[in-house]
């Protein structure tokens, strides 16, 4: 059986309101180690202790080769740019990111010295749509697919709220609307909107999931993590959604992340359109931003896109969607979301649910709505967030997008702090 409590991913619980020196000493540092220079899959084939495999692939040795190959470990789909030329990243005035300070842990410390203690493989900033600085890290090249991870659900969510300014979905309907399948499942009762800013309340089997942790669970159903020899549960996402269980009512207690809201969602999606997640992404996104790579799409164990951390992307590409998302939803002259849909998203989510969760000392003030997370700061910024810390973060006041590929395993995130940090350090000085 896979056994996570060796990899030290099983989370630790957050109490109080702030992150404390205890919490940053229990946390499992950010990997730095440049796989190709420590003979991770080198050589033809790889000696055994360097050969990763799906029952290995997130130890602390193998999880950033992982994060660049996951192609090579699962099974994926392609998002198609299409054959129009790449719309341009024009270059801007560059800043000396490297040379930036930011206080951590009492101290004055480099942005430089900051990528290594998050574990970047790469950062990219656009201040009012201009490339000002761009880095890459170890194996981490221009070209690399990248997992994004839940920053997936950004998109999805994004996908979501524009059928719904089309008139295709109902966000007050239930799930089940949709989804009649669905009806006796405890998602099925869940509106859209609930499901959107995780207010659904469900388990998956006995497992009731708490934020800040990786569900085994839904790992398992997806065929992510290994299975014991007498797993019984789920086969793939769409039987996870069926599988749901009632807790307490949907709308009430404070926020709780998960998978399954975001997998019942892309079932929607399929459902409504007609087509597959990443096909909608593909057309409603990698096309009109003008993309210069496609992109991979995981599948689970029935072949079915994996919506809720699904998206391989090259930096450059991620950083032009949230440009786009920045820019009111337009390309140029092209509107590619209505600007109603960007609207919506930056109002912002239940603040006082948020505030109760786990994730509320993590980002105090923050909101989670329509599948994005938001700030509530002096540059009203939002971000999509992805597990082992991948962000793309988008400050309209700013007029700033900077976008950050991590290999970063604390999933209680106790560096969150210091990402914020550099993050803002780098809009401010941009807007001196």
């Amino acid at each position: 059986m896979f056994k996570l409590h060796q990899l030290a991913l099983i989370p630790i619980l957050l109490g109080g309101t702030a992150l404390h020196a205890a919490d940053l000493a229990k946390a499992p540092p950010a990997i730095t180690d440049v796989p190709s220079q420590v003979g991770v899959m080198v050589g033809a084939p790889p000696t055994a202790e360097n050969q990763v495999t799906l029952r290995n692939s997130i130890s602390p040795r193998f999880i950033r080769w992982t994060l660049m190959h996951m192609s090579t470990l699962a099974n994926t789909t392609r998002i198609s740019r299409g054959t129009d030329m790449p719309m341009p990243l024009p270059q801007g005035k560059p800043l000396d990111v490297d040379a930036l300070s930011v206080e951590w842990q009492g101290k004055q410390i480099s942005v430089a010295e900051a990528y290594r203690i998050l574990g970047a493989d790469s950062l990219m900033v656009l201040h009012r749509g201009r490339v000002v600085y761009e880095r890459y890290i170890g194996d981490m090249t221009p070209d690399t697919l990248h997992a994004t991870n839940s920053c997936t659900k950004s998109l999805i969510g994004t996908l979501v709220v524009i059928l719904a300014h089309e008139g295709k979905l109902d966000l007050a309907a239930p799930a089940s609307r949709y989804l009649p399948e669905i009806a006796s499942s405890a998602v099925g009762s869940a509106t859209l909107q609930e499901l959107l800013d995780m207010r659904a309340n469900f388990k998956l089997g006995d497992d009731v999931h708490v934020g800040g942790s990786i569900q085994v669970a839904a790992q398992q159903a997806y065929g992510m993590f290994p299975r014991p020899k007498d797993y019984a549960g789920p086969d793939g996402a769409m039987e996870m959604v069926l599988a749901s269980r009632p807790t307490t009512a949907h709308g009430t207690g404070p926020f709780r992340y998960d998978n399954v809201s975001t997998e019942t969602l892309g079932w929607i999606l399929h459902r409504v359109s007609g087509k597959s997640v990443p096909d909608l992404i593909s057309e409603r996104f990698w096309q009109p931003i003008g993309a210069e790579q496609d992109g991979d799409f995981l599948l689970d164990t029935r072949k079915t896109p994996i919506a809720a951390f699904g998206l391989q992307a090259n930096m450059r590409d991620m950083v032009r969607f949230a440009e786009m998302i920045r820019n009111d939803g337009r390309v140029g002259n092209k509107q590619v979301v209505p600007a109603a849909v960007i609207g919506a998203i930056r109002r912002g989510g239940d603040r006082a649910a948020f505030a109760a969760s786990a994730d509320g000392p993590i980002l105090p003030n923050g909101s989670y709505h329509d599948q994005w997370w938001l700030t509530h700061d002096e540059f009203e910024s939002f971000q999509c967030q992805g597990q082992f810390a991948q962000r793309f973060w988008i400050a309209p006041k700013a007029e700033t997008v900077i976008g950050l590929y991590s290999t970063d395993p604390d999933t209680t995130r106790t560096r969150e702090p210091l990402r914020s940090a550099v993050f803002k350090t780098i809009a401010r000085a941009l807007n001196r």
